[in-house]
């Protein structure tokens, strides 16, 4: 009974790990043309106010630091530098957490089941967060960028380095984006 009931929780896990909902989801929306290399500063624009979803990151100064440095060490990778006074452009992020459901089709021929399991359908429970990046040019109050990215973060809550890594990923694969043209 025991041996039965490890084997399919291995399976489970294989199978939350190895569907879509595992990986990371990012993209990135701006006019067609932006050309961001006559931006040469940025700054951080005011704090967000909507919830996030989560208790456990709601008003939390760490993950707003994890997301910040995040961020900053992308847009200074782009060559852009950060300013305290008149930046060029203005930066702003929200953070949410929902809990979603899933199905997913085991795939027995690629290994994705166990044989106790066969060729079935399966329900994953698990929380999804998705991160938003705004950059807005302050001169006339428009976003001129967003970029997102939406991952699996069961788990991840709980356990900060594992956070701060998949924060950082999320934060790359967004900023890979960024229409930065020398």
């Amino acid at each position: 009974m025991i041996t039965n009931s490890t084997t399919r929780l291995r399976a489970l896990i294989s199978i939350v790990a190895l569907s879509g909902c595992a990986g990371i989801n990012s993209g990135a929306d701006f006019p067609a043309g932006l050309r961001l290399d006559r931006y040469q500063t940025f700054a951080w624009g005011g704090g967000d106010t909507l919830p996030v979803g989560d208790p456990r990151l709601e008003n939390n100064p760490f993950f707003d630091a994890r997301v910040r440095s995040a961020v900053e060490h992308e847009l200074t990778a782009k060559g852009l530098r950060r300013a305290t006074v008149s930046p060029d452009l203005l930066v702003h992020y929200h953070a949410s957490v929902r809990q979603r459901v899933d199905v997913v089709r085991t795939d027995e021929a690629r290994g994705y089941s166990s044989p106790e399991l066969r060729a079935t359908d399966k329900v994953v429970e698990f929380d999804e967060g998705t991160l938003i990046v705004d950059v807005v040019d302050p001169r006339n109050k428009a976003v001129i960028w967003r970029g997102w990215s939406q991952t699996d973060v069961s788990g991840l809550i709980e356990q900060p380095k594992a956070m701060e890594k998949r924060i950082n990923a999320s934060v790359r694969l967004m900023m890979q984006r960024f229409p930065r043209t020398p």
